[in-house]
């Protein structure tokens, strides 16, 4: 199968609780290794994305590492890659807690750009990394021009960057938009929280997206760290004589794992972990618990260069 990744990378800055501090490539290549990893050696990862030209050469080398990851998708732009400072807290219980400070993103990527590969793609992975990666009128005339799967990480479109750098957390205007032109969509659960004006309650979201009047939702992920995964889809239910299509709402434990050392991309790895698998099959319960598994191990990893271990 080939896969279209959508997404930006960026150099990570680390600042550990311990007063470490690590230096990395994140943003999109979490989501495009562990997927070049996790998949069969007859697909093809093809990451379609703006790339800074002071890292483009670095960035290309480590994607080259990867057979099935095919670089021709990538633009080279006269435009210094992102740089995201994260913070993490050495006085929150939830060790995947972070505060960031951010540069400015490369530029957002025409639909042009992408129209030219999406007759060879089976599925369509989107992570809103910067959260201007792409428009909300490119995700649509993706919708409308694309008949395979499509999964999005609505992620950062839920952040504002101030002046400083500092990111806050800020309400979507648009957000049913967002969230109802795929099949799958995913968020945390400080984006979901963030996500409307009205503050809806995750049943309220959840319903307006999976019963919208535009294209059909197949499901909704919610992640929450140490506190699990949420998942609503649609499910047929029977009462008396009556048939009827209602929520059908899971909750699904953490898998702890004892060799914790950072959490960064966990999120991303989730994304390619559960594309893969339901591109495959199609079992929205199935590819949670198995993307649920595949993010806790990367927990256990330290940066790009450790995700070969997922394997």
């Amino acid at each position: 199968m080939n896969y279209l990744v959508i997404g930006e990378p960026c150099v990570d800055v680390i600042h550990k609780a311990g007063g470490d501090t690590i230096h990395s490539y994140g943003g999109i290549l979490y989501s495009l290794i562990s997927m070049a990893v996790l998949a069969d050696k007859s697909d093809n990862i093809i990451p379609v994305m703006n790339l800074g030209e002071d890292e483009f050469d670095n960035i290309t080398a480590i994607l080259k590492k990867y057979p099935n990851i095919k670089t021709y998708g990538i633009n080279k732009l006269k435009h210094a890659t992102r740089k995201v400072n994260l913070y993490y807290s050495l006085y929150n219980s939830d060790k995947s807690a972070r505060f960031e400070k951010s540069t400015d993103p490369t530029y957002t990527l025409n639909y042009s750009s992408i129209e030219n590969f999406m007759n060879m793609a089976d599925a369509i992975l989107i992570n809103m990394i910067s959260g201007v990666d792409i428009t909300l009128e490119t995700l649509k005339n993706i919708r409308k021009n694309f008949k395979g799967f499509m999964h999005i990480d609505i992620h950062n479109i839920v952040m504002e960057t101030k002046e400083d750098g500092s990111r806050i957390h800020v309400p979507v205007d648009n957000w049913y938009e967002w969230c109802t032109n795929t099949d799958t969509v995913q968020m945390n659960q400080f984006e979901m929280a963030s996500l409307s004006r009205e503050k809806l309650t995750e049943y309220k979201i959840a319903e307006e997206i999976l019963f919208n009047n535009l294209n059909e939702v197949k499901g909704i992920i919610v992640t929450r760290g140490v506190d699990g995964v949420t998942g609503f889809t649609k499910k047929e239910k029977i009462y008396g004589t009556e048939r009827f299509k209602d929520i059908d709402h899971m909750e699904i434990a953490a898998i702890e794992n004892p060799r914790f050392k950072d959490s960064t991309g966990c999120g991303d790895v989730f994304a390619s972990a559960f594309t893969l698998d339901y591109s495959r099959n199609g079992n929205f319960d199935k590819s949670i618990h198995f993307a649920n598994r595949l993010a806790s191990f990367n927990s256990s990893l330290e940066g790009i260069s450790e995700l070969n271990k997922l394997r």
